[in-house]
């Protein structure tokens, strides 16, 4: 399973979206807290989703100061 992580900075903290999942969000005030709770928050969607049993990843994150704009 392949996911995007949209990634954003705002005032000193970390916070992502996960488009292909609609309401998952997770925070962190570091990088590393941020990969763990979206890992987390990830994890438990797809469980509420019936998604059980696949191992999570995270494989490329990218990083921008500019404002996401849709495609």
């Amino acid at each position: 399973m392949e996911l995007t992580a949209r990634i954003h900075i705002e005032k000193g903290s970390y916070w992502a979206d996960v488009p292909e999942l609609p309401g998952c969000f997770a925070s962190g005030d570091t990088l590393d807290e941020l990969f763990e709770s979206l890992q987390e928050g990830v994890a438990l969607y797809l469980s509420d989703e019936g998604e059980q049993g696949r191992p999570l990843h995270v494989a490329t994150a990218t990083l921008t100061d500019r404002p996401l704009t849709a495609a």
